[in-house]
């Protein structure tokens, strides 16, 4: 890979185009099904097992607010992140590949999607929205945090 580049695999939720940096993922899996979880927000799709490892499963269509009236292919794939931690999947409609991206084509993300965004770039008359992994879990995290402590209550 040439000086400032990136690989981004990118995939599809609602009809936006989204991607992770590909050393963020260990693998993408299809989508078969997951044990729900009681009294967890609505974007934890829930449980799967994936080879003798439970892997927590993100719905990013639910997560992001993206309609279902915007769907062609709902939740198809699961991109499983690289976390030290713990094992992440991000439901997603389609993943489309991995691409190459000069540095010098990806351009800061508005100063609102910062948490999530880590970049985006255009191509074809496209703009694909650049996640953060390490951003959406820390974000998941707090989100998951404030409800524990309202039910709490």
């Amino acid at each position: 890979m040439a000086d400032g580049e990136t690989q981004i695999v990118t995939f599809k939720v609602g009809q936006g185009e989204y991607g992770i940096n590909v050393q963020q993922v260990r693998e993408i899996v299809t989508f078969k099904s997951c044990t729900k979880i009681p009294r967890v927000p609505s974007f934890i799709e829930g449980l799967m097992n994936l080879r003798g490892q439970v892997v927590l499963v993100v719905n990013l269509r639910e997560f992001l607010e993206i309609s279902d009236e915007e769907a062609e292919d709902v939740g198809k794939e699961i991109i499983i992140i690289d976390t030290q931690e713990s094992h992440i999947g991000f439901l997603v409609d389609q993943v489309f590949g991995v691409v190459r991206v000069s540095s010098k084509e990806i351009e800061p993300p508005p100063v609102a999607t910062q948490n999530v965004l880590s970049g985006i770039y255009k191509r074809d008359g496209k703009l694909t929205m650049i996640m953060d992994a390490n951003r959406v879990l820390s974000l998941l995290g707090d989100i998951i945090g404030k409800t524990e402590a309202k039910t709490e209550m």
